[in-house]
């Protein structure tokens, strides 16, 4: 396995975890302001981050205009995929690690 190779599975290790704090990003800067607002607890609130339901519906249906950016909506859909590819990176890069290290050890497989 070439030194590139490793490289690029931690690339896409790095880039799933980019991903996954913008969409957590994203997440609170909607309902941030609903749990400041006391209309949600963070509990509720957090439930949103990974899935919808009838009270994260609600709750994105309270923001408005005032928000920063005009950003009104949350999809949990980013945050499932960014932990899919920080997932899929990091699974890669212990695989690459474990056959580096049969490698040195002159193990065939």
């Amino acid at each position: 396995m070439t030194s590139s190779t490793r490289l690029s599975h931690h690339a896409v290790a790095l880039a799933g975890g980019v991903l996954a704090l913008l969409s957590v990003g994203w997440w609170w800067l909607i309902f941030g302001k609903v749990v400041g607002n006391d209309y949600l607890t963070v509990r509720q609130a957090v439930t949103c981050l990974a899935g919808t339901s009838d009270l994260c519906t609600l709750a994105q249906a309270l923001c408005t205009e005032d928000h920063l950016y005009g950003i009104r909506w949350y999809a949990p859909e980013a945050f499932w995929a960014a932990a899919a590819i920080l997932v899929a990176g990091a699974l890669l890069s212990a695989r690459s690690s474990r056959a580096r290290g049969r490698l040195t050890k002159g193990e065939v497989s």
